[in-house]
């Protein structure tokens, strides 16, 4: 019977099936649709008149009727899947707008506000005051992106956005100049050399006359040839400075060059990577499973990678582009980092004895990197960038008491004419 009843029609099953429906409610719709039919032949027959007129006019009646029903169906069908899909659409909408609005919240809050900045000299008091430009923390927003493709895209985007912000260093007649794009160069505060004199216990920068160091526990006579050279007028100040020169060289701050300066902040930023995996606490990298997500931390399945290995990982970019800016002097690529991090970082397969020599590799290349910054070695691991400072070197003349007491007899005694 099911098989006579296809003569009304087998069209519309394959458009279901495209449109989701279920065999089962393909068949149902069919056997509706041919049970329509059906009637629609039948009611022609009783009406009576000529036999084959009769079956011929049933039999399209019984078609029409068959492809009323299906397409009926299939414009039901359609509506209910354009719906589903709207649905589906204004759904991942709002997920996107919502992720959208969650990374603009971790951007906002990784921008870091203006700060006062300003140096101490060897007395303590406030030099080279200024306020820092507002920035960034990158390392504070990389935790919280990489937890999405649109967050992981994002992150991209900001360390791009970064390394062609970044300023250069220049130094030019012993200053260390910032220069920044789109701003005027700007002197390192502290950079610049000091030329300096020395009056009783007390060393003078000789541009302006600032109080750069004030020997402790000096002589007597020493204190009081300070005391009055301060109660001297400007030309006789500048008279008495110009006969302890002719008597002593000029004492000079001796700053560390632009190359160990530039080697110094890389030396830094290479410690700080190293002291961000010692704060992870235990990460045995021997394992075979952190080692594979060590290599897959990042890529397309970051998501699924504990957040301890992909800390792990950014670390050792960060000291991998470090590293290799001081040896070739240029902006790292991606694969140059991922080479590195193959010599320096645990790949998959290493054992625990190989674990432990790349990670005394690393201490033996921050070593090295101190001797190459000299003056200005990271002793230590530091959070906050700092100049380092340079040492004063100078020396008082042991006659120095006398030659003042002579000097003020002289100068008494030609007041008193």
């Amino acid at each position: 019977m099911a098989g006579l009843l296809d003569i009304f029609g087998t069209g519309g099953a394959d458009t279901m099936g495209l449109l989701g429906m279920s065999q089962a409610d393909i068949a149902r719709n069919r056997d509706d649709a041919q049970a329509q039919a059906l009637y629609a032949l039948a009611g022609r027959l009783f009406q009576g008149g000529n036999t084959g007129q009769s079956i011929a006019e049933g039999l399209q009646a019984g078609q029409k009727a068959y492809k009323g029903g299906m397409q009926e169906t299939l414009q039901s069908q359609l509506q209910n899947v354009q719906l589903a899909d709207m649905i589906r659409k204004r759904k991942l909408e709002q997920q996107q707008l919502a992720e959208q609005q969650r990374i603009q919240g971790v951007i906002q809050g990784a921008v870091t506000k203006p700060q006062e900045i300003y140096g101490e000299d060897i007395m303590g008091q406030r030099v080279g005051e200024g306020m820092t430009a507002g920035g960034f923390d990158l390392q504070k927003a990389i935790p919280q992106l990489m937890g999405s493709a649109e967050g992981r895209k994002a992150l991209n985007e900001l360390v791009a956005s970064q390394k062609a912000m970044q300023p250069e260093y220049k130094e030019v007649n012993g200053a260390l100049y910032e220069i920044s794009a789109g701003m005027p160069p700007r002197l390192v505060a502290g950079s610049k050399k000091r030329d300096t004199v020395t009056v009783g216990n007390v060393v003078l920068d000789k541009d302006d006359m600032r109080v750069l160091y004030t020997a402790p526990d000096a002589p007597a006579g020493s204190i009081k040839e300070f005391q009055d050279f301060m109660k001297l007028p400007k030309d006789q100040q500048a008279a008495y400075i110009q006969l302890q020169e002719q008597k002593r060289p000029v004492t000079n701050v001796n700053m560390s060059t632009e190359g160990e300066r530039k080697a110094s902040l890389f030396q830094e930023q290479m410690k700080g990577a190293s002291d961000t995996i010692a704060s992870l606490g235990p990460v045995d990298m021997a394992n075979r499973t952190n080692q594979a997500q060590f290599i897959g931390a990042g890529g397309m399945g970051n998501i699924a990678i504990d957040p301890k290995i992909q800390q792990y990982k950014q670390a050792a970019n960060q000291w991998s582009e470090s590293y290799l800016r001081v040896k070739t002097g240029a902006a790292a690529t991606l694969p140059e980092v991922e080479l590195n991090n193959k010599t320096f970082f645990p790949v998959f397969g290493d054992d625990a004895a190989t674990v432990k020599l790349k990670e005394r590799m690393r201490k033996k290349a921050e070593q090295d990197l101190g001797i190459m910054a000299g003056r200005a070695e990271v002793k230590d691991s530091k959070t906050t960038p700092k100049t380092p400072e340079a040492p004063l070197n100078f020396e008082l003349p042991s006659d120095f008491s006398s030659q003042l007491a002579a000097e003020i007899a002289r100068r008494k005694k030609e007041t008193s004419k």
